[in-house]
Parts: C-alpha cells; sequence; structure tokens
C-alpha cells in the first residue's frame, strides 16, 4: 500500500481538479461549438466534417451513450445555455483522461531511473497547471492523444528494458498500437510514432548486422501495418454511423454526397467504395487542415507558447467571470529552462535528456515547419515532456533538500489556486475581474 500511495495521491487530486464543477458553466464553451455537433451527429446519422480522424469523438460518443446522452442541443455558439446533466455526461471521458495522465508521467520518470519524489513532482505538475486542467474539463479530444500517446512512450521504455524478446516484441508493438490511437485522434500524435521508431533504429544500429536488419525491418512492417489498421478502423465505424446527409455535405465531392441518403446532389444511388471514401475525406482534412491561415486575436507562434503569450479565450459571462486557457508558470517557466540546462547538470543522464529534448522538439517542430493558425494549446504536448525533463533535473536536489521539494509543490499549488478562477471560470466582483482582465493583457 505505502508504494502505491504516491499513485493514489496524484489520482485523488486529479480527479477532484478535473471533476469538480464539471457541468459548470451549463453553457457551450470554446469548441464544444464544433465537438458537440459532432458526438450528436453519430446519433442522429448526419454527415460532417472535421479536420480531424474520428476516433475521439466516437469515444465520446460511445461512453455518452451508455450513460443515456439524447442530442438535442444545437451547439450553435460560444455561450449558449445548455443541459447541465447532459454537458457532464459529454465532458465525462475527456476528464476521465485527464485525471489518469499524470499516473502515466509518474511512470515515465520511474521507468527513467527517477525517483519517486521526481515522479510525483511530474505527475503533480501535470494536474495543478491550468492549461491541461483546461484540456480536461470540457468536450475536447487532446486528453486521449496526450493519454495515448504518453502511455505509448513508456511502453515503449518499457520494452527496451525487457530481456526476455517475446515480452521485449509485444511491449513494442503494444507501443506502436498506443502511438496509432493517439495518430487517430489528431495527426497530431504521428510525433509519438516517430519518437518510437527514431529509438528503435538508435538500438538497432549500436549492434547492427544483416540477420537483425530482416528481423528490424520486419518488426517496422509489421508495426507500421498495425497502426494503419487502427487508424483505418474508426473511420468504417464513422462512415456506419453517417449515412444521412448533414451539414458536412459541402466539404465533400458530388460522387461522396451521392452515398448520403437524402443528399440533394441527385437521388440515384451511388457505389463508391469504403476505401475511396477514406482517400478522399483524408486528402480533405490535409487540405483543410494545412489551409487553418485566417486570423484569430488568440492565435500564437511557436517562439510564444515557453513563456504563455496569447493565452486563449474560451468563455466568458456577463464581462465578470472568464476562463482562459493559461499555464501555470512554476511549470512552464522552470521547464523551458531544463531544456537548456539538462546536457550541463545531468552528465551521468545525458541520454535520458536527450530523449525527453528530441520528445520536446518532436512535438515543437511541426508548428515550427507549417504556416498554419495555432494556439496556446498546441505546445502541451511539447511541455510535458520538458515538466519529465525538469523532474528528472531536480531529482537529486529535491533527495537533499527534502523542504525544497515540498516548498516547490506548495507554491505550485498557490500560483495554480491564484489563476484558478480564469480556469473555472468563477464569477468576480467587477474590480477583481479587471484585476484579472489586466493579466491577461500583460501577456497579449
Amino acid at each position: 500500500m505505502k508504494e502505491k500511495l504516491p499513485l493514489i495521491i496524484l489520482l485523488v487530486l486529479a480527479l477532484a481538479t478535473r471533476f469538480v464543477f464539471l457541468d459548470y458553466p451549463s453553457e457551450v464553451v470554446f469548441d464544444e461549438v464544433h465537438f458537440g455537433k459532432f458526438v450528436s451527429a453519430y446519433f442522429n446519422h448526419q454527415y460532417y466534417f472535421d479536420i480531424h480522424p474520428p476516433l475521439g469523438k466516437l469515444m465520446i460518443a460511445g461512453f455518452s451513450s451508455l450513460l443515456g446522452f439524447q442530442p438535442g442541443q444545437a451547439f450553435g455558439q460560444i455561450g449558449e445555455q445548455a443541459n447541465a446533466r447532459q454537458l457532464f455526461v459529454l465532458r465525462f471521458l475527456p476528464a476521465l483522461f485527464g485525471a489518469l495522465l499524470p499516473l502515466v508521467f509518474y511512470a515515465i520518470v520511474r521507468v527513467l531511473g527517477g525517483s519517486k519524489k521526481a515522479a510525483f513532482l511530474a505527475g503533480f505538475l501535470i494536474i495543478f497547471d491550468n492549461a491541461f486542467l483546461i484540456e480536461s474539463k470540457f468536450i475536447l479530444v487532446d486528453n486521449f492523444l496526450f493519454l495515448f500517446g504518453f502511455l505509448s512512450i513508456f511502453i515503449f521504455l518499457l520494452s527496451q528494458k525487457q530481456e526476455n524478446r517475446l515480452k521485449k516484441h509485444l511491449f513494442y508493438f503494444l507501443s506502436m498500437a498506443l502511438a496509432g490511437l493517439a495518430f487517430s485522434i489528431k495527426w497530431t500524435g504521428l510525433s509519438f510514432l516517430g519518437i518510437i521508431l527514431l529509438f528503435s533504429l538508435f538500438s538497432f544500429l549500436k549492434n547492427i548486422n544483416f540477420k537483425r536488419l530482416l528481423k528490424f525491418f520486419a518488426e517496422v512492417v509489421v508495426s507500421l501495418a498495425l497502426v494503419v489498421v487502427i487508424y483505418i478502423l474508426p473511420f468504417a465505424i464513422h462512415f456506419k454511423l453517417l449515412y444521412l446527409s448533414g451539414p458536412g455535405n459541402a466539404f465533400m465531392t458530388p460522387d461522396f454526397q451521392k452515398t448520403l441518403v437524402g443528399s440533394n446532389v441527385s437521388q440515384e444511388t451511388k457505389h463508391m467504395s469504403f476505401w475511396d471514401k477514406l482517400v478522399e475525406l483524408n486528402e480533405k482534412m490535409y487540405f483543410y487542415n494545412t489551409g487553418l491561415k485566417k486570423d484569430h486575436p488568440d492565435a500564437s507562434k511557436w517562439h510564444e507558447w515557453p513563456l504563455m503569450k496569447k493565452p486563449v479565450w474560451y468563455w466568458s459571462k456577463d464581462k465578470v467571470a472568464n476562463i482562459y486557457l493559461f499555464g501555470n508558470p512554476l511549470a512552464w517557466l522552470p521547464a523551458f529552462l531544463s531544456l537548456f540546462l539538462g546536457f550541463f547538470v545531468l552528465k551521468k543522464k545525458r541520454w535520458v535528456v536527450f530523449f525527453l529534448i528530441t520528445g520536446f522538439l518532436a512535438n515543437l517542430l511541426p508548428f515550427i515547419m507549417v504556416s498554419r493558425i495555432a494556439f496556446l494549446y498546441h505546445y502541451l504536448p511539447a511541455l510535458a515532456f520538458a515538466v519529465i525533463l525538469l523532474s528528472v533535473f531536480l531529482d537529486g536536489f529535491m533527495e537533499k533538500h527534502a523542504s525544497f521539494f515540498y516548498f516547490y509543490l506548495g507554491m505550485a499549488v498557490l500560483v495554480f489556486l491564484a489563476i484558478s478562477p480564469l480556469s473555472y471560470g468563477f464569477p468576480l466582483n467587477i474590480k477583481a475581474a479587471s484585476i484579472y482582465q489586466l493579466m491577461i493583457s500583460l501577456f497579449h
């Protein structure tokens, strides 16, 4: 029991912060205008279009159906009144995944050789980071990507420690399957696949020979085939459920629209294969993903993210209650600094530092290389690798100075609580609301 106590504490804290006030505000918040519609579409079977793969929306829809969700909410605009119970049902699964995420960070630090204090710190900083909290509280799919992605990293690291070949291969394929699930939530999940494949290659190159080359090649081919299957299967369910003409028609070709019952294009039935529909939808997803270049007041560039520039405005009520995606400075700023100091201080853990910095860059480089519009929340996967590195970086110091460990935890909670009115949307008096608004304006 004592061994599991840190994990139990993290889980309790994560559940408490994620599920308290989960049905508040009882209004549509930020991208719930999109994801609420998408999830509802699986119940009314009307075709919709989204730039992301369908797995995340299918997960929420499937889970919500078990809890008796009934569509009917329009999800027409931010601030629209909604049924509190129905919102709680739709927000439940993202909140649950957000609550489980800190446990994965604890496990990653431990498998990297970190102490229990370092592992606890990593999970704790994720729990009391206001930005990660925000992504857990609403009808959003990012936490599915985070959990699948970082679980894939943990399982991969575990596979590298296995002496038994069968276990090693099973863990490796499981890690690739989980990375495939992350990719099936959003294409940015491809970074986790890249990390696993890159370090698999490094491991292979340490002891290269022809026999191992064939085995390595076969392993990669099989694991990538597994990823492709995992990616394709949700589309089969997606097309099966969305058989009626709907708001997504306008994004698709006339041939595609003809496969939907009630389409105005033609009453003639069009026999378009599943593969043809899959290819067309992914082509459209790519086209509209790369075409997201419209300006937005809260849009930001990658180089602004470590300093938490451009907090994203999620919701507002009468100017005295607001929700902003804004991070905890005691997590963000030290984590970023650890990226530069890690190699110089952690000389005996160079491989760990290299692995975590690679993870950071793998999740940041796509936003450096593309010109599409981006927001502060796109930084969260990269930030998570930096938080893990920070925990490893502080490990030795915390072991020698236990008081610092508890002081840091306490300060992180205090800063979290200070920012929490903007995370939970608590109503404030006019003076307090103006002070918080001034703080946000300093970061714009």
